[in-house]
């Protein structure tokens, strides 16, 4: 939660602060002159609290109904004019109401960064109390024409990479859910001889890990050693991605949206290697840059694998930029 000044705040968010994306978004509101209150979608953000959420939110609803009550109340003390939530995961319909009537003045935008079928059932619901609402699901767009569809954003720091020697040829990082771990063995046994492919792979913690270990049969033959338990810091990556070519990518199956990755590499200027066929019908999918394999049976061509990159247009960097992704969702003609 945070305000910048002693001026009344003037935009409430709403979002789970998913590797700091949040507070990134915050930053660039409020460089841009809006004083933000800023909340976590949920009442709390340890592994227990987030586990009942997913399976068995009924468990939780008082204590998330109090919680946002509280945010009401705190949010009707200042002079909120937006109201931007992402995901909402916890927030229930009455709780969307009830923070309606406590900003009767205020603009209501919604942006869903996750899936219908990777998000709690009464998602589709929550659509009609919001002035705006986005998804960055091209699917869950063309079957519900009450979402906008627009994909995530790279940060700025994605632009300008340090030039170093590119000694990696293939990246993963990202959390090690669904069928992630099998899918990167088989790309690695798939790759030519001589091809350094770099794995890192995210639990959130040690109980997750071995809980999987004992309950998904795809993680059997894992080993611990092949796993971080602390996500990597901002520099790492940038490090990481200054040494890499090309960056892999693993969509949930469930998902059609572009995952954040995906517009990272567009921002840093690297290949990309993904599963999600929608990538295809991306304004800035170029051959030469992109290429889809299968998960279960992965491909990729010795020309992607070896052929350099072509920068894309400025437009397409200017509007997948995080200030490009706020000039749609927050567009200035909003309420005064």
């Amino acid at each position: 939660m945070s305000a910048t000044s002693a001026a009344k705040a003037d935009l409430l968010f709403i979002a789970a602060n998913f590797f700091g994306y949040a507070r990134e978004i915050s930053a660039e509101l409020e460089r841009r002159g809006r004083k933000v209150l800023w909340f976590e979608d949920r009442p709390a953000t340890d592994t227990l609290t987030k586990a009942t959420l997913r399976v068995a939110p009924s468990l939780l609803a008082s204590r998330a109904e109090a919680y946002f009550d509280t945010i009401a109340a705190r949010a009707a003390r200042e002079a909120i004019r937006d109201v931007l939530v992402i995901k909402g995961e916890a927030l229930s319909i009455a709780a969307i109401q009830r923070l309606r009537k406590a900003l009767p003045n205020a603009r209501f935008t919604l942006f869903f960064w996750d899936g219908y079928g990777n998000m709690p059932p009464d998602s589709p619901r929550k659509v009609d109390l919001f002035d705006r609402a986005f998804t960055f699901d091209l699917s869950d767009s063309r079957s519900d024409p009450r979402l906008t569809y627009r994909p995530l954003f790279f940060l700025d720091r994605f632009a300008s990479l340090p030039a170093v020697t590119q000694d990696i040829d293939l990246l993963f990082f990202g959390t090690a859910h669904g069928d992630r771990y099998p899918v990167l063995k088989r790309l690695q046994r798939a790759l030519p001889p001589g091809m350094r492919f770099e794995q890192v792979l995210y639990f959130p913690s040690r109980l997750v890990y071995r809980l999987r270990r004992v309950f998904d049969s795809r993680l059997r033959g894992a080993r611990r050693s092949e796993f971080i338990f602390q996500p990597l810091g901002k520099e790492q990556i940038m490090g990481l991605l200054a040494r890499t070519r090309i960056v892999v990518d693993i969509e949930r199956p469930t998902q059609t949206g572009l995952t954040i990755r995906t517009l990272e590499c567009l921002g840093a200027g690297r290949k990309l290697a993904t599963t999600n066929a929608s990538v295809l019908e991306a304004d800035f999918y170029n051959p030469a840059n992109v290429a889809v394999f299968d998960r279960d049976q992965p491909v990729l061509s010795a020309e992607f694998l070896q052929g350099p990159y072509v920068p894309a247009p400025a437009d397409l960097l200017r509007r997948y930029a995080l200030s490009g992704w706020i000039n749609e969702v927050l567009p200035k003609d909003g309420p005064v």
